[in-house]
């Protein structure tokens, strides 16, 4: 799809006050405003298969995503454990959940309207993987291991401080990629790759946490606390910023208006030339 098939930009408008979402920030600011530059109208592609694109990238996160990471890790299962939670498993994990997202983007949404879009894209496919991985957990893990009921319902709880948040990071890769692509066929894959970077590297810092339970024993569920604590509200922080600087779920799809005069000073266009007589 071409560019001039999309409508324009919109305009500054107020951000909405409806609802809670605390005071803003402004913490990368001329990145937002190039997210917002990208931002267009939602085509009717996108609001007549808003949930359908949802579901689709959740499920193909909790199948393709979820199976195709689970295998590369078991060949690289020599490498060791605490080296595949750490690293390796971020890496192929936010890589190839991706793919779900993609195909909301490229064949089913077709376009991506802006940054929130994205995110919830990505989110959606956070929340699928994290389920398939807590079944593999609860099935071959937790189980034959007699845990306790408190085991399987931490893992319940801590789903939405994990998996939804990174990937909502890559989602907004995938929106600007879906966006300079519909501008070029020679899209820039840097700003992509940025956001992809951010995923991986939040999943990297609360598993290299997470995993000293397993080298220190005697830290009990400290490392869970600090992830909850201290981690999560820092990943948390800065997707909110890039996102608008609020959080607001009763508009959440809003574009946002970074890109405004006070940012960028926009001049006056030149005056007209002179009648001819």
């Amino acid at each position: 799809m071409t560019e001039s098939a999309y409508p324009p930009p919109l305009p500054g408008m107020p951000l909405s006050k409806m609802g809670f979402h605390g005071p803003g920030t402004e913490l990368f600011r001329g990145l937002r405003a190039r997210l917002s530059s990208l931002e267009h109208v939602p085509l009717p592609s996108v609001q007549n298969n808003l949930r359908v694109g949802l579901v689709v990238s959740l499920v193909l996160a909790a199948l393709v995503g979820f199976l195709l990471s689970y295998f590369v890790q078991l060949a690289l299962m020599p490498l060791g454990i605490i080296a595949i939670v750490a690293m390796f498993a971020p890496l192929t994990e936010e890589s190839f959940k991706a793919i779900g997202m993609l195909v909301v983007a490229l064949f089913v949404w077709k376009s991506v309207p802006n940054r929130r879009y994205g995110a919830a894209l990505g989110a959606a496919a956070g929340v699928g993987f994290a389920i398939a991985e807590d079944i593999l957990y609860f099935c071959f893990q937790f189980y034959p291991s007699g845990a306790g009921p408190e085991v399987y319902l931490l893992r319940i709880v801590l789903l939405p401080f994990m998996h939804p948040v990174w990937s909502a990071f890559v989602g907004i890769g995938v929106f600007v990629l879906a966006a300079e692509k519909s501008k070029t066929e020679n899209a820039s894959f840097g700003l992509p790759l940025l956001f992809l970077f951010l995923g991986i590297v939040n999943h990297i810092v609360w598993n290299s946490v997470a995993v000293t339970t397993t080298m220190f024993p005697e830290l009990d569920y400290w490392p869970i606390i600090v992830n909850v604590l201290v981690i999560f509200p820092i990943s948390a922080l800065v997707l909110r910023d890039l996102l608008g600087g609020h959080f607001n779920f009763q508009s959440f799809f809003q574009t946002v208006p970074d890109l405004t005069p006070e940012v960028f000073p926009i001049e006056p266009p030149p005056p007209p030339p002179p009648p001819t007589t």
